[in-house]
């Protein structure tokens, strides 16, 4: 699943999560759900993070990948 696909869902999960006609045991199952869906957004994130903290400007103005250790 995209990074969207997951901010989508989860955009879906609060907003059933809104409604008043939802039982414990699918608020619990929904709740689970965004739980998931938002530690794999988070993680995608910092790994994108990552790749961008690796560029590094040159002195002509354009940048470089470097390595991690870099």
């Amino acid at each position: 699943m995209s990074f969207e696909s997951r901010l989508k869902r989860l955009e879906e999960i609060v907003g059933e999560l809104e409604g008043d006609t939802l039982d414990l045991e699918r608020s619990l199952a929904l709740f689970e759900e965004g739980i998931a869906c938002l530690r794999d957004a988070t993680a995608e994130l910092t790994r994108a993070e990552a790749q961008v903290q690796r560029l590094v400007e040159r002195d002509d103005g354009s940048f470089e990948v470097t390595g991690l250790g870099d």
